[in-house]
């Protein structure tokens, strides 16, 4: 299943849900749908920036893994949202719901529907989110032998979406 789908059927899970969307490590939004009929709190490139700080935030959390366990989800609530980060693969699935929604109830949902599509999913950005010059670039580091992860880290990419490049440009 890919990214689109599944930001869909997480959104179609419960009416509270306002927004899920897939987003890398770095931050970029794979996928994201948003309910239609309800109003926007974040304007102009708010979104774009709590979507990076989302992805962020699950990144470096991770870092305690071995200490704490697992990071499992991380939760904002405002007076008017709450907002979710679940680390699915090397992903971020952030959704938003309703200020009333039963956070619970919520990620006991959500939780389960990944458990059970999760060896189905591939999340890995549509062709469209990379650029030609970022193709362009890991085509050249790629040809100079610098090795995949590398030039994930180097670009700020996850390895799986250098490999789905290096694999499309070699095929080219």
């Amino acid at each position: 299943m890919k990214s689109e789908q599944f930001s869909t059927n997480i959104l179609n899970l419960d009416s509270a849900i306002r927004f899920a969307g897939i987003v890398e490590k770095s931050g970029h939004l794979y996928a994201g749908n948003t309910r239609t009929g309800i109003k926007e709190h974040l304007k102009g490139r708010d979104p774009e920036l709590s979507l990076a700080q989302s992805a962020y935030i699950v990144d470096l959390r991770r870092m305690f893994t071995s200490e704490l366990g697992n990071l499992r989800y991380v939760i904002y609530t405002y007076d008017k949202v709450k907002m979710i980060s679940i680390p699915v693969k090397d992903h971020v699935l952030v959704f938003s719901a309703d200020d009333r929604a039963n956070t619970d109830n919520l990620i006991d949902k959500v939780s389960q529907y990944i458990e059970s599509v999760e060896s189905e999913l591939s999340l890995y950005p549509p062709s469209n989110i990379i650029n030609n010059e970022k193709r362009e670039i890991v085509r050249n580091l790629h040809i100079s032998g610098i090795p995949e992860n590398m030039i994930a880290d180097q670009l700020d990419l996850d390895i799986n979406t250098v490999k789905m490049l290096i694999k499309e440009i070699s095929s080219q």
